[in-house]
């Protein structure tokens, strides 16, 4: 098994591209081993510390690019991942100074002219027995989640921070143990990116930080030749899933409309089913996962497959 380490990284990464240098190179279905940052960059590791933004202005550092041999423009590349382990037996979460579902990014200025300041609201939450203690009165399960991956876009770099056709920063749940993603490649080599993890999280990332927590991540890649997707796919043991997302100003609608008509073309091209049945029955059937303020994935159940 291929491991990619922090110390082999070097340098963090804040963006999703095709200009940097690989940090690993693989073949078509090895299982690697990811040694990943939280998304605060290793900033917060206890209730007193804060995001020092002079030093470290971005948040979501992932590791990579890794560079899968035999992956080519207009093929899928698949993580079937594997497991999920924290590297430090904790997690942490934190209020940011503002976030999309407070308001716009200009309010956040306004704020700062009138002093008014959201708290801070650090919280260091241990990890251990399958748990994440949030705090004296709250046990939630462990139920880690990868919150960024992708692959690169094929004429620019995107922010770690944003979603998009390629991936990116989805925050979906179902990012998990046991699930395979499906990510559009874009260029040779693929180029996967992957960092943000999460001990848990609910559907929306309300507040704007889950608990992030630095992690290890276990996963088996592979490449599927000739086929081309336009934007991501999940496939748990429950459902298959197409994801959409919108962008900043644009309704989250707008992801809900493209994830489902992604939906049914998945299931008229690989299972069969006629395009307008498929349609009705996803009124029926159907369920809907947030990632982040943008990500949406519409979700298919695979027992009438």
């Amino acid at each position: 098994m291929k491991r990619l380490t922090l110390a082999d990284q070097k340098t963090l990464r804040y963006s999703l591209g095709p200009f940097y240098d690989p940090t690993l190179r693989i073949e078509s279905g090895e299982t690697i081993l990811v040694q990943t940052e939280d998304a605060f960059s290793g900033q917060i590791r206890g209730p007193q510390d804060r995001r020092n933004m002079a030093a470290i202005p971005f948040s979501n550092p992932v590791m990579g690019p890794i560079y899968v041999e035999g992956a080519e423009k207009a093929d899928t590349l698949t993580v079937k991942i594997r497991e999920i382990k924290p590297t430090r037996g904790q997690g942490a979460t934190r209020i940011p100074s503002w976030w999309w579902y407070l308001g716009e990014p200009a309010d956040h200025a306004y704020r700062d002219f009138l002093d008014v300041n959201l708290q801070h609201g650090t919280r260091i939450c241990p990890i251990r027995d399958g748990k994440v203690f949030f705090d004296e009165k709250h046990t939630l399960p462990y139920a880690p989640m990868i919150g960024t991956i992708g692959t690169a876009p094929e004429i620019e770099s995107i922010s770690s921070e944003k979603p998009g056709p390629h991936g990116g920063n989805m925050d979906l749940p179902d990012v998990t143990c046991g699930s395979t993603l499906y990510l559009p490649i874009n260029i040779r080599g693929a180029f996967l990116y992957m960092g943000d993890v999460h001990a848990t999280q609910g559907d929306a990332e309300l507040c704007g930080t889950a608990i992030e927590m630095p992690a290890e991540v276990e996963a088996t890649v592979e490449v599927i030749k000739k086929k081309r997707i336009d934007w991501p796919r999940i496939e748990t043991g429950e459902y298959i899933a197409a994801v959409a997302s919108s962008a900043t100003g644009i309704p989250l609608e707008e992801a809900v409309r493209v994830a489902f008509l992604e939906l049914i073309r998945w299931l008229e091209s690989d299972y069969g089913f006629d395009r307008w049945d498929a349609y009705q029955l996803c009124t029926q059937v159907a369920k809907v996962s947030l990632g982040n303020v943008w990500t949406v994935a519409g979700k298919f159940p695979k027992k009438y497959l």
